[in-house]
């Protein structure tokens, strides 16, 4: 079984830059620290890519994926095996289904669904059921609230991998939920792995100091893009 996190930021995000305060080495020498065997880098809308920081990882024994958090009609869903200028042909749901049509070794997961905030996929999930092909379980809840409660019912309704991601802003954050995958030690394998449910999360609860502390910094970048995107659109 391979330990793996498959959502994380570094500090070359277009988004999140000024609260990611890590480079995508430090991370990946976390990474090994914790005893992952498998990392991926999502940023926002951009594909990071570095073959000396992949090497660097092969080195050390890491796993290194190169993926996207793309917007989707504004909701967040977690991309792999596809190109920058690939992912910026997919805006809509439409687009998304087309692409996968040419494309089906494109992974997505839907990143963080069933909570609360704009940027959240919510029923999408289920009015697009085919278009993941795995379910977010989020490393944000405590042992009183956790909305991956819901994820998990429905989950186990409509026969739906989930993965454990700890969506790692703050580099401490990274191993509070991971995945456990069943799997060879490449891309490929992995992927197929993932669409083929031989995965299972780990989890470990906030406690609500950090709870609240999360989720006040998460409002306050939600009111920040809010009001930037009002301003360029005046």
């Amino acid at each position: 079984m391979l330990k793996a996190e498959l959502h994380t930021h570094i500090n070359e995000d277009p988004k999140d830059k000024k609260f990611v305060k890590y480079s995508g080495k430090e991370l990946v020498d976390e990474a090994v620290k914790k005893k992952f065997d498998v990392l991926a880098i999502t940023c926002h809308n951009l594909v990071y890519h570095s073959l000396e920081l992949k090497q660097y990882a092969q080195d050390l024994g890491l796993l290194l994926i190169f993926g996207i958090e793309k917007d989707v009609e504004e909701k967040h869903v977690l991309m792999y095996n596809i190109t920058q200028e690939e992912a910026e042909r997919i805006n809509n749901f439409h687009d998304l289904e087309l692409f996968r049509r040419q494309k089906p070794e494109l992974v997505t997961i839907a990143a963080h669904p069933v909570y609360w905030g704009p940027s959240c996929l919510k029923n999408n999930i289920i009015k697009h059921l085919p278009l993941f092909d795995a379910w977010e379980h989020s490393f944000f809840h405590t042992r009183l609230i956790n909305p991956n409660k819901r994820l998990l019912i429905l989950a186990k309704k409509y026969n739906k991998p989930v993965v454990g991601n700890s969506d790692v802003h703050v580099i401490h954050d990274l191993g509070r939920t991971y995945s456990l995958i069943d799997s060879d030690k490449n891309e490929q394998a992995v992927f197929s792995a993932i669409k083929e449910g031989k995965v299972q999360y780990v989890t470990n609860s906030l406690n609500h100091r950090e709870f609240f502390h999360i989720a006040w910094k998460a409002v306050a970048s939600t009111i920040r893009h809010q009001i930037k995107k009002r301003l360029r659109k005046m």
